[in-house]
């Protein structure tokens, strides 16, 4: 588009505050980055005629980063600008996340206590964040979804930000997870009504809602293990 190529042009210090990915990550969380942010923001500078955003979108070339994970060297030094040490540090970006999906791929969930291991450093966060993590019939591991950030009051969120990465994965399993800033993992009414809402759509859907696991500072609370789901 002729937007994006005089976007691409521009140097990134010349962008709008919202159109630079450090920024943007800075104020809205890094789970707020598209793909081409985050290769750019990883890359950290561009090439000659082309700033960084306009180099992540020319490597993407329309694909998401999954698609990117067996790319060659020979793929990236093809790119005109990109020499071996950018290709290098663009190969290790992807290498790093083959070797994370690796571990990942390993994970299975015998009870609330292996969730919380997984998801502990919710615990840092100073946002209510609500995460999705999706399994298999026999409780392994198939992937997670950031499907909110902020107060769960005031973000309403939506149903169908939980299910649609059910749907792609093929799970079987929901497990929410979500952590309270104030450190009292103890379930709030609207946590509860919450819960039971997302019980109920899982079931006419064809999910299992496993569990749904509050992470405090010190603890967590566990929906499954208390009788509630």
């Amino acid at each position: 588009m002729k937007f994006e190529k005089y976007i691409y042009k521009r140097k990134i210090k010349d962008l709008p505050q919202e159109l630079m990915p450090r920024e943007k990550a800075l104020k809205y969380g890094i789970e707020s980055l598209s793909d081409n942010e985050l290769l750019a923001l990883s890359i950290g500078q561009g090439i000659k005629g082309l700033n960084v955003l306009g180099l992540a979108d020319k490597i993407l070339n329309k694909k998401n980063i999954k698609d990117l994970k067996e790319i060659r060297l020979e793929d990236l030094l093809s790119i005109k600008g990109i020499g071996k040490a950018k290709a290098l540090q663009i190969l290790a970006i992807f290498e790093i996340v083959k070797r994370v999906e690796k571990e990942e791929d390993k994970v299975v969930f015998n009870n609330p206590e292996d969730v919380y291991l997984f998801v502990k450093d919710l615990s840092k966060e100073r946002k209510e964040k609500l995460i999705g993590i999706y399994t298999n019939t026999m409780n392994q591991y198939l992937g997670k979804e950031t499907i909110a950030v902020g107060s769960l009051n005031v973000l309403n969120a939506l149903p169908r930000d939980i299910f649609f990465p059910a749907i792609n994965l093929n799970a079987y399993g929901i497990i929410l997870v979500h952590n309270h800033p104030n450190g009292k993992p103890e379930p709030s009414k609207e946590d509860i009504d919450f819960t039971n809402n997302i019980k109920q759509l899982s079931l006419n859907l064809g999910f299992e809602l496993l569990d749904h696991i509050i992470v405090g500072d010190r603890g967590y609370f566990s929906f499954s293990s208390e009788g509630l789901i």
